[in-house]
């Protein structure tokens, strides 16, 4: 059908009325290289991602209006790889891992640092690779508890964990593979999270196109894959109409002589329910590359919040029915 893309009921259209940057981000979108966090509380609120050399942008609930939050000096020219949303001690905060700048930021909602996390204290980071220090390169974070996980995913590719009360370095697993049959480590730790019942964490192993289950202390759970070749960056996970749903974008299809897909999955079985080409289908001529893909609930209908990679591009796709 004309201007849609999936399967129903998880077919999408591209609501180009929805770019709504800042005019202060605008010549910054190019640069994009993050992802999103949703607020949540009281329904459905805000969604907060990073805008290299810009600051935070801070989209509206209903997706209609974005503002500029400005960082501090240090803070500004850096790439947040991701953008997650938690709560320490009843204060919420922002969590901004710099993929090269070595450390975690920890912010307030109105911009104000609270802390930094620098490199990993433990033997695995002080050792050496090639004659330079092991790569600390952080991609995602999750915010357990008091405890936030940090994947390495562009450095060493370990998973380490932080007490976010005292900053103290607390844990690590994983590391790098290159064999794809190899469970409990990665190609690249892109992507983290916790599963959609809270019980684990899901990590996106990129390049080996799975999404690897892990317990809090980092024992090996399970590997769901999907189409091999297609590079998962991350998972997003929502309960809609009793059933929960993930959604994966990936940077590349699994034919690399297509734009890359969006695929949407039963969070459970992790079977494919839509695949979802927003270059292809919708006319997103941006949408070569997806970096990161949320869902947002709005009313009585789904929305896709999607960011493109190289170059940036931040775009909207809406269910359709």
């Amino acid at each position: 059908m004309p201007g849609l893309s999936g399967s129903t009921p998880f077919a999408f259209a591209h609501r180009d009325d929805l770019h709504t940057l800042p005019a202060a981000a605008r010549d910054h979108e190019v640069n994009l290289h993050g992802g999103f966090a949703v607020d949540q509380r009281d329904g459905f609120g805000p969604i907060y991602y990073g805008m290299p050399g810009a600051g935070i942008v801070r989209i509206d609930a209903d997706l209609r209006q974005q503002t500029l939050i400005p960082l501090p000096d240090r803070l500004q020219p850096l790439n947040f790889h991701s953008t997650k949303l938690g709560q320490i001690d009843g204060a919420w905060r922002l969590f901004l891992p710099a993929n090269d700048a070595e450390l975690v930021a920890v912010i307030d909602l109105d911009g104000a640092l609270d802390f930094v996390l620098s490199r990993p204290e433990f033997a695995q980071y002080q050792a050496e690779q090639d004659g330079d220090p092991v790569p600390f390169k952080p991609t995602d974070t999750a915010l357990v508890g008091a405890d936030l996980y940090v994947a390495d995913g562009y450095g060493a590719n370990y998973i380490t964990r932080a007490d976010a009360r005292s900053q103290a370095w607390t844990g690590i697993f994983g590391g790098k593979n290159t064999d794809a049959a190899e469970n409990g480590t990665f190609g690249t730790a892109h992507g983290i999270r916790q599963t959609h019942d809270q019980q684990h964490l899901i990590i996106a192993d990129r390049w080996h196109s799975r999404l690897q289950v892990h317990d809090f202390d980092g024992g090996f759970v399970a590997s769901h894959g999907v189409p091999a070749g297609a590079w998962p960056c991350g998972v997003d996970f929502i309960e809609w109409e009793g059933r929960w749903l993930a959604v994966v974008g990936c940077l590349y299809a699994a034919d690399r002589n297509r734009p890359a897909p969006i695929f949407v999955l039963d969070a459970v079985t992790f079977e494919i329910l839509s695949t979802i080409r927003p270059k292809e289908d919708l006319g997103v001529e941006l949408a070569q590359h997806l970096h990161n893909v949320v869902w947002y609930a709005q009313g009585d209908n789904l929305y896709l919040v999607c960011q493109s990679w190289k170059p940036g591009f931040y775009f909207v796709l809406e269910r359709a029915g």
